[in-house]
């Protein structure tokens, strides 16, 4: 389903804010490969800033149900003028050791109050316990409201949800079991999103969005609950950054051959082949952000050009952006896994890694396979 389809359009119809975080999504989805990897740096804040919108906006108590397990869900929230939430998700990212190759699943968690018509809206992202991010609207609006990569996925929730909601149409699906608790599986208009309830307190507990090919996506949801108005459910807690308009990742990004007469070589080296990609061009890259230009150094192997076929390793002493490398250990790759796709062709993963090496910063790009991706960070020596 796509952002642009009448479905999605008509339940966004009466929030142009959230129509416009569809917009962004829709046209990040084009980006070309450069611009790509510095959209990274703030996507799983920003998904989340959409999430918990369409969040608060899917739990409000709409009325009408038929369904007797869908009015105690809907009972259960309360009628509140303000509706609390607190959640838990994946950042979107994993950690792995590269010596040992076990992987970790960072998670956010995320905290939001707002009024039935999302006029008044405050959130919150922590890590580790710690706020990292805090947006208050409308004192944080800004002419834009840019989001620079955040997942397709969210902006299907609102395919069908609310009406069905209001008109009974929602049904249940299964009985199962999630986070220790037993649950109503119930599903909507569309099959690909569905919601667990707690069969005693009838509470949601998690959303599900589920891809094309079955994989999914779950938001895990510790409170949720409305409450009395409060003023200070909507004063600013913190000084910690926007995560809509925090930093500024527009910028451009020039890469030309590293000829025998051009200053600079690589810090670190890879080998002249990698999972049966051969080494076919050593490039310099110049990215300029504000004031501020980085120099650095793409070693590509396999098919320039082509992500499905290719492995790049981009290399720095000093980043345009060093909180991509924030909070990695010494020994670990954070990444990411993507999914790419062309006109008339299937999608394909790709991954996106980040580490720190002999204190060169590195960033790896490619759509061939995991193992080849985890070699190349293996494989990094000095050069």
């Amino acid at each position: 389903m796509s952002i642009r389809d009448p479905e999605v359009l008509e339940a966004l119809r009466d929030e142009p804010e959230l129509l416009a975080i569809a917009d962004a999504v829709e046209e990040t989805q084009r980006l070309p490969r450069s611009s790509r990897r510095r959209a990274l740096t703030r996507s799983a804040a920003l998904v989340a800033v959409g999430a918990a919108a369409l969040v608060a906006v899917l739990l409000w108590p709409s009325g009408g149900g038929r369904n007797p397990i869908i009015d105690r869900a809907l009972a259960a929230i309360g009628n509140g003028p303000v509706l609390h939430l607190v959640s838990r998700a994946p950042t979107g990212q994993e950690l792995v050791n590269l010596k040992t190759g076990r992987t970790t699943l960072p998670t956010f968690e995320y905290e939001s109050w707002s009024d039935r018509r999302l006029t008044r809206f405050h959130f919150l992202i922590r890590e580790k316990g710690r706020v990292i991010a805090e947006l208050l609207y409308p004192q944080d609006r800004t002419r834009d409201m840019h989001v620079d990569a955040p997942d397709a996925a969210y902006a299907a929730f609102w395919s069908g949800y609310r009406r069905a909601l209001s008109s009974g149409k929602a049904k249940i699906v299964r009985k199962g079991s999630l986070y220790g608790r037993t649950v109503y599986w119930l599903t909507f208009s569309s099959p690909t999103n569905e919601v667990a309830v707690d069969r005693r307190t009838y509470k949601p507990v998690a959303f599900r969005s589920i891809s094309p090919s079955g994989r999914h996506y779950d938001i895990r949801l510790l409170l949720v609950r409305t409450e009395p108005f409060s003023t200070s459910a909507f004063k600013r807690r913190t000084s910690t950054p926007n995560p809509v308009t925090g930093g500024n990742s527009a910028g451009s990004e020039r890469i030309f051959p590293l000829g025998p007469g051009s200053p600079g070589r690589p810090w670190l080296r890879a080998g002249s082949t990698i999972a049966g990609l051969k080494l076919v061009a050593v490039l310099r890259t110049q990215t300029t952000s504000g004031r501020k230009t980085t120099n650095g150094i793409e070693l590509v192997y396999g098919s320039q050009g082509d992500l499905r076929r290719s492995l790049t390793i981009d290399e720095a002493r000093h980043p345009d952006e060093l909180s991509k490398w924030t909070g990695i250990p010494k020994g670990f790759m954070r990444f990411s896994v993507g999914e790419g796709g062309e006109s008339n062709r299937r999608p394909y993963k790709s991954w996106t890694g980040y580490l720190v090496r002999h204190g060169v910063y590195v960033s790896i790009t490619t759509g061939v396979s995991r193992a080849a991706f985890f070699q190349a960070a293996r494989a990094l020596r000095p050069a």
